[in-house]
């Protein structure tokens, strides 16, 4: 496969794994990834399909019994190893700078990846080029509105999270997205899925999650507040809620939008 390590491609060491659910397991009412894809991305049957900043495979499973072939294209190749290669092809490549030719994939997938990748337009262009005539872009991500009472729980106990740039999605959002896309294709149409939030039971997945993005959050403390006492603040106020209300809630506000 070759390309980059994931510790190259981190900003940071990975946090230690706690054998705790991520807070993305949490989701109420349960997802079925295979039901989602059958209602909201019907050209995936049959179909050559690549699956664009595919991570470590959420999505291959599903997408593998339903397409005719898939190509599962990741910048970090630590994360492609996690891929089982008779389920699809594995490929270390930049969206930006895509390693195929012209019209070779009936759909593309950019699943929750386009607001990490630094130059979104030209990651259009790339994947409107590699389509056929016909061909279906699908871009997943997040409105504005996602998770709100995580963003206003770290500003309570002071960080600005936006410092980091990537929190909430802002570079690519369900309300900024359509703009962005609308360069290289000529119908774009957003889904808005809004029917879900997360219920976190236990406040140690919360911090997990603070942890995993502090590359992030970290930059945007408050002067002179050190990481671990702004950690211990979180902690602190998610015990609270968890005790009072039995989970702490975050809403989602997911965004499909359907280029072609």
């Amino acid at each position: 496969m070759g390309g980059i390590d994931d510790r190259e491609h981190h900003k940071r060491a990975p946090v230690p794994a706690t054998g705790r659910p991520s807070i993305y397991e949490c989701r109420q009412p349960p997802v079925d990834l295979g039901d989602l894809l059958d209602e909201h991305l019907p050209a995936l049957r049959g179909a050559s399909v690549l699956d664009a900043g595919c991570g470590p495979g959420a999505y291959v499973p599903a997408t593998s019994g339903r397409a005719a072939s898939l190509t599962a294209l990741d910048l970090a190749a630590g994360r492609l190893r996690s891929i089982d290669p008779a389920v699809a092809r594995r490929v270390c490549g930049d969206v930006q700078a895509l390693p195929f030719r012209d019209a070779t994939f009936d759909v593309v997938m950019a699943m929750h990846m386009l607001y990490h990748v630094p130059d979104i337009r030209a990651a259009a262009r790339e994947m409107r080029r590699v389509l056929r005539p016909r061909g279906v872009l699908y871009g997943f991500t997040n409105s504005e509105r996602a998770q709100w009472e995580l963003a206003e729980l770290l500003e309570r106990n002071g960080c600005n999270p936006s410092a980091g740039g990537d929190f909430l999605q802002l570079r690519f959002s369900n309300e900024n997205g359509a703009e962005l896309l609308a360069e290289s294709f000529d119908d774009v149409t957003l889904v808005e899925l809004t029917d879900s939030e997360l219920v976190v039971p236990d406040p140690e997945q919360i911090i997990d999650e603070v942890e995993r993005n502090r590359y992030l959050y970290e930059a945007g403390l408050r002067p002179g507040l050190a990481w671990p006492d702004f950690v211990e603040r979180v902690r602190r106020e998610v015990r609270a809620v968890v005790a009072r209300e039995g989970a702490f809630r975050m809403g989602e506000n997911h965004g499909l939008f359907i280029c072609r």
